[in-house]
């Protein structure tokens, strides 16, 4: 009587086949997690990047916000009590956009100014600004919105402009554009108050010419911390030259690009 041999794979090469499977699969979906995180963290990085170049296009292309429901004063407050005014007909001239960035939120909104009658130039753009005009934010369409991916804004960890710890992080920036010679200029502070707490004195305080402690003209790094998204050595953060005056002051940097550069700072 012959002997007989069914083909098969025994219960050990099963499991030992199963479980290689499983460890490719779970390998597998680790780098695909890992891969959507830093395109979700590059995105977020370039969409604040983006906000805040198109500041200077609400800047160079105007818009009037307000609708004729509302005026703007001497005081150059707009508000909806007493005689509205139509757009482009009341005494305030729209001059600049006011963002602050505190930790992972961002709010904007616009410049007014309020010039007194026969306003004449002797000082200089921000020198006139200072003295012969009146300074205040709309409330009207005030502008609120997040950080993509739940990321947040954070000091640098070494080289010039780290703190410990990183956060929380706030930054004002403040964009104006001379009513008398069409000239834009970017300042920026520290710890901003509440933008309803603004009023014409704090505004024209961060008007600082110059480099130096904020608020100024100083070139800023604004880290952007993933929140877990990648690891913190692949942080980059959003760069704000010194003397910024259009959307090319503005871009992206990670560590090794801020090295290359012959800076210091690393977030």
């Amino acid at each position: 009587m012959g002997t007989s041999h069914n083909a098969g794979f025994t219960i050990i090469e099963t499991m030992l086949f199963l479980a290689i499977t499983g460890m490719l699969i779970a390998g597998l979906l680790v780098g695909v997690g890992t891969s959507v995180n830093i395109q979700r963290y590059h995105d977020s990085v370039t969409s604040l990047k983006s906000f805040i170049q198109s500041q200077y296009s609400a800047i160079t292309n105007v818009e009037n916000d307000r609708d004729s429901s509302w005026k703007c004063d001497a005081s150059a407050t707009t508000s909806q009590s007493g005689t509205t005014q139509n757009p482009g007909q009341s005494d305030c001239v729209v001059i600049g956009r006011y963002i602050v960035i505190n930790g992972g939120s961002t709010i904007v909104t616009t410049v007014d100014a309020y010039p007194p009658p026969n306003v004449s130039g002797t000082n200089g753009d921000i020198g006139d600004l200072k003295s012969n005009y009146t300074l205040g934010l709309s409330t009207v369409n005030q502008q609120t919105d997040s950080l993509a991916w739940g990321t947040v804004i954070a000091w640098p960890v070494s080289g010039s402009g780290a703190q410990s710890p990183t956060m929380p992080r706030s930054i004002a920036i403040l964009i104006v554009r001379s009513p008398e010679t069409g000239s834009v200029y970017t300042f920026t502070a520290d710890n901003p108050s509440d933008i309803a707490t603004m009023t014409d004195a704090k505004l024209k305080a961060m008007l600082v010419t110059g480099t130096g402690p904020a608020p100024s003209q100083e070139q800023r790094t604004i880290c952007v911390d993933s929140q877990g998204l990648v690891l913190p050595s692949l942080n980059m953060a959003v760069y704000l030259h010194a003397y910024a005056t259009d959307q090319t002051s503005v871009e992206t940097r990670s560590n090794d690009v801020i090295k290359s550069l012959g800076g210091d700072t690393q977030c």
